[in-house]
């Protein structure tokens, strides 16, 4: 048992954990391991982890709990890391309202940032492993956090929560799902985690403006394909996308608008990953490039 804190700094937001079983420590040590930090950062998201068997490192029920003592129970052992996930999103987007959060995974090449806003099973976390797996680095997958006076994304480079049914795609990409454990998370089932830095050290992004804003839906067995997305139309979705829409309020609408103001906004049907990734890339490197040169 340990009362000790561990303090772990993931790009712009600052975690302290503890827990009465080591095990849960050395996990979220062996994803995070590069992120820790021997004093706790700014403004931490507090979550203690305890069992309320009488052996801790044999059985639960588990108890996670943030700052303000919500949490989850579980039973099991391996659904410990997904809600200790979970309730870090949750406190993220009670407490960290100095961003604007929007529901999307976010890449960055060459100091541009790609954001791919979508509600769950819209493949934005598989088609960013996919670009991850082609040298973009990676800036987060639940949370664009948008500080609103750069219009920057921030980096929040947490492991990608790969659900069972895109196990098969990430190894057709030879990407390492972590110690290739599985994990349970309530209604997603099965799940297991990419840790982008067991990709390659480079992997995570630096904070970047927005260049694209691209609303992807996965379409199984379809021909992938990219539209043009009117930046007014792009903005109502965006702002829909807004975790934390109530602290920002009407503010919202402007912080979005500037953001699609300077991005091109694109419609994407994401199919096969493979020709997905070659479709994005067809599309939106040359812009770059051509600028480049």
């Amino acid at each position: 048992m340990t009362n000790t804190a561990h303090h772990f700094s993931i790009g712009a937001i600052d975690v302290s954990l503890r827990s009465d079983c080591r095990l849960f420590i050395d996990e979220y040590v062996s994803l995070y391991g590069p992120y820790r930090r021997s004093e706790p950062g700014n403004d931490p998201i507090e979550i203690t982890i305890n069992s309320r068997g009488r052996f801790p490192w044999r059985r639960g029920p588990y108890v996670i709990q943030g700052p303000d003592g919500e949490g989850f129970e579980v039973r099991r052992r391996y659904e410990v890391l997904p809600h200790l996930e979970w309730t870090i999103n949750w406190h993220v987007i009670r407490r960290r309202n100095e961003f604007a959060q929007l529901h999307a995974a976010a890449l960055e090449i060459d100091g541009h940032a790609l954001m791919m806003p979508g509600n769950p099973g819209s493949g934005k976390s598989t088609t960013a492993a996919g670009l991850l797996a082609r040298g973009w680095r990676y800036l987060s997958d639940e949370f664009a956090l948008i500080d609103p006076s750069s219009l920057e994304v921030q980096p929040f480079p947490r492991a990608l929560c790969i659900k069972q049914p895109s196990f098969s795609v990430i190894d057709g990409l030879r990407l390492p799902l972590h110690k290739r454990t599985p994990y349970r998370k309530a209604a997603k089932g099965r799940v297991a985690f990419l840790n982008p830095l067991e990709v390659r050290p480079d992997a995570t992004g630096r904070r970047s403006h927005v260049r694209w804003v691209v609303f992807p839906q996965y379409v199984a067995g379809a021909t992938p394909a990219m539209e043009s997305l009117p930046r007014s139309q792009a903005a109502y979705e965006l702002a829909r996308q807004c975790f934390n829409f109530p602290a920002y309020n009407g503010r919202v609408v402007r912080i979005v608008a500037d953001i699609v103001r300077q991005a091109e906004c694109y419609r994407l049907i994401a199919g096969n990953i493979g020709a997905t990734c070659d479709l994005i890339e067809s599309r939106l490197l040359p812009q770059i490039r051509r600028k480049a040169g």
